[in-house]
């Protein structure tokens, strides 16, 4: 009997036991959607850091800090009293020293300081800065100037400001050149920043104040210590490594050691979060698998009845000469149709349910986040090969079990 003429077979009789074959591919419509949903969920999950990190720098960003406590060799915390600090000199010392370095920025940061214009004032976020700021956090100024080196080097009193600082301050009033008062002091607005929006990795950048970092040492910090940041862009993903351990020796030499300073990189964490999301998505599969288990079991259950109420089928074939090979065959393929026509349903499923959770959470639970719905071409193949796997496994007993029926055994029985 040809391939062809089997498959013919099964489907006729699947079309004659619809809702029991419906029935049937329930268990592997439901593990094949459940896999190829919560696939889709993860690799959103993915997509959404490697965006937002996008935003603020790009998954080249190392950050170097200096932390106020360091853990111990027996595991508690200390305060950390290194005497060396990251200093402004150190911006310049890093990108004359390391070549796999594009952009270093050194970055102060101060929370609830008080702005002033006319009869408009808000508690804002303030932030010393220097010239490479930019590049270095991908965000840009929309109208007017960013801060240049002579700004740092004179200690200017000018600042660029945030998008909402520009509506709450100055309303529709163009306040390139107009005067922001800033404790007691007074800087020329010079540059209005693009609007970053209230996004997870993002929020409240455009509530920010942003002055040069010689300016803020001078009028706000004094001669206290302040938590400087390094922010460093690496000349690319794969040279990410190489600067980091190029910036480690930089610091060794400025300041004796670079034990007492803390480095993160974005390489690292994206490595992090894939690694949490493939083990989230592992333990959802293996819930999953369950239901293809119970599917496979209903599938197998399923054929051995149809064995059963088929059997004098079997034996008129047998009669007329089909062979054991043709029988085994015919029942093999209709275990392995049933089995692909659930696993079909539960993709196109699946891909419906990752699209439906990507739009519930940016509607309900992140609503400034861009959730993506990353159906996978190798989920949806794993998942079709899965299918195709469980008709096989779960089909080969039934179908053995109606190849060994004798002609004779099978026309007596009814």
């Amino acid at each position: 009997m040809q391939v062809i003429q089997s498959f013919g077979i099964g489907l006729s009789a699947l079309r004659r036991n619809k809702l029991r074959s419906l029935l049937t591919m329930l268990g592997i419509i439901i593990g094949i959607a459940s896999v190829v949903g919560m696939v889709s969920v993860g690799g959103g999950a993915e997509s959404l850091v490697l965006a937002e990190f996008e935003r603020i720098g790009g998954a080249t960003t190392i950050v170097c800090v200096r932390p106020k406590w360091v853990e111990q060799a027996d595991g508690t915390w200390a305060e950390n009293k290194h005497p060396e600090h990251i200093e402004y000199e150190d911006v310049e010392s890093i990108l004359a020293a390391c070549p796999s370095v594009r952009a270093v920025s050194a970055d102060i940061d101060t929370m609830g300081k008080r702005a002033s214009h006319g009869n408009r004032s808000k508690e804002l976020r303030f932030e010393g800065v220097t010239s490479m700021y930019q590049e270095v956090h991908n965000w840009y100024v929309q109208s007017g100037r960013f801060l240049r080196q002579g700004d740092l080097d004179r200690k200017d009193t000018v600042c660029v400001i945030g998008s909402q600082v520009q509506k709450d301050l100055f309303g529709k009033i163009d306040p390139i050149g107009e005067e922001v008062k800033l404790g007691t002091h007074r800087f020329a607005v010079v540059g209005v920043m693009e609007e970053k929006g209230n996004r997870m990795a993002t929020e409240g950048w455009d509530e920010r104040i942003i002055i040069p970092f010689t300016t803020m040492e001078t009028y706000f910090i004094g001669k206290k210590k302040p938590g400087i940041e390094l922010f460093i862009q690496a000349v690319s993903f794969d040279k990410v490594n190489r600067a980091l351990a190029e910036v480690k020796i930089a610091l060794r030499r400025l300041h004796g050691s670079e034990e007492f300073f803390e480095f993160f990189t974005a390489k690292e964490i994206l490595r992090q979060v894939g690694n949490v999301s493939r083990i989230l998505q592992a333990l959802l599969g293996g819930v999953a698998s369950i239901a293809l288990f119970v599917g496979g079991i209903g599938i197998m259950n399923i054929m051995l009845v149809s064995v059963t109420e088929r059997t004098s089928e079997i034996g008129l074939r047998k009669a007329v000469g089909a062979r054991k090979m043709d029988i085994l065959q015919q029942f093999l393929i209709e275990a392995i149709v049933l089995s692909v026509s659930g696993g079909l349903i539960g993709i196109f499923i699946g891909g419906g349910i990752g699209f439906g959770a990507a739009w519930a959470i940016t509607t309900f639970l992140i609503k400034e986040a861009a959730w993506i719905a990353s159906v996978s071409v190798q989920a949806v193949g794993l998942a079709f090969s899965v299918a195709v796997a469980i008709g096989l496994i779960f089909g080969v007993y039934p179908a053995y079990k109606a190849a060994r029926l004798t002609p004779t055994e099978a026309l007596r029985h009814e």
